[in-house]
């Protein structure tokens, strides 16, 4: 199983998306095809981290990883 968590928007959309849930890991998964299975598209994911180290969207993920994603974010 792979551990996903998505902060700040990307974790509320209309499609009820959840903040933390796992998916089952498959040869040849990546982060794209996690994202595109919860409805994210590339352009809403500024940084993502797998296993607390920075990785793309074309990173595989394996057994036991864990994902996040974050979208851009600014203050003021």
């Amino acid at each position: 199983m792979i551990d996903v968590r998505l902060f700040a928007n990307l974790a509320f959309s209309a499609n009820g998306r959840q903040a933390e849930f796992r998916v089952n890991a498959r040869p040849g998964l990546t982060v794209q095809d996690v994202a595109d299975q919860e409805g994210i598209a590339s352009g809403e994911v500024q940084m993502i981290l797998v296993n607390g180290r920075r990785a793309r969207l074309d990173t595989f993920l394996a057994d036991g990883d864990r994902l996040g994603l974050f979208p851009a974010v600014g203050g003021g």
